[in-house]
C-alpha cells in the first residue's frame, strides 16, 4: 500500500516562507532589544548611582533579551522537528532544510556584521543567536555527507 501525502511541494514552500519571515522578524526584535538595552546602559552608566527602583527595568530588558533568543532557537527547533518528520515521510526535505537555513544564518550574520558596523552593538552579541543553529546546521551538513558516502560506497559494492 502507498502512503499518500496531503503536503505538497507549494505548501512546504510557503510554511519555509513564513518560517524565515518569522526568524527575520524574531532576529530583527533581538537587535532592537540589545540596541535599546545599550541605550539603557548608557544612561544608567551616566547617572551617580543607580537606585532600587533602576534594578528591576534592568533585569527586565535582559529578560527580554533572552527570551527573544529563545524564541529564535525555538522557531529552529520547531521546523528542525518538522522537517525530520518531513523527511521521513516524503524524502529530501532535510536537504531542502540545510540549504534554506544556511542562506537564512548567512544572510543574518551578515545583516548583523552590517548593523555593527553602523551602531555601537558588539557584533559578538548579534551572532549570539546564530551560535546554536549554525552548529545545529553544521552537524546536519556532516550528516548529509556521511550519508552521501555511505550510499555512494554501498552502490559501489553492488
Amino acid at each position: 500500500m502507498v502512503k499518500t501525502s496531503r503536503i505538497t511541494a507549494k505548501a512546504i514552500s510557503f510554511l519555509a516562507l513564513i518560517y524565515l519571515i518569522l526568524m527575520a522578524l524574531v532576529y530583527g526584535a533581538y537587535i532592537w532589544i540589545e540596541q535599546y538595552r545599550l541605550n539603557q546602559a548608557q544612561y544608567w552608566l551616566s547617572s551617580r548611582q543607580l537606585s532600587q527602583e533602576d534594578v528591576l527595568p534592568i533585569q527586565l530588558v535582559g529578560t527580554w533579551s533572552t527570551t527573544t533568543e529563545v524564541v529564535f532557537y525555538a522557531l529552529f527547533g520547531c521546523a528542525f522537528i518538522f522537517s525530520v518528520y518531513l523527511s521521513r515521510r516524503l524524502g529530501s526535505t532535510l536537504k531542502s532544510f540545510l540549504i534554506w537555513n544556511t542562506v537564512l544564518i548567512i544572510t543574518i550574520g551578515i545583516a548583523g556584521y552590517i548593523v555593527s558596523r553602523f551602531s555601537a552593538l558588539a557584533i559578538g552579541n548579534l551572532l549570539q543567536p546564530l551560535l546554536l543553529p549554525a552548529s545545529v546546521l553544521t552537524v546536519l551538513f556532516l550528516y548529509q555527507v556521511w550519508g552521501n558516502m555511505r550510499s555512494s560506497r554501498t552502490h559501489t559494492t553492488r
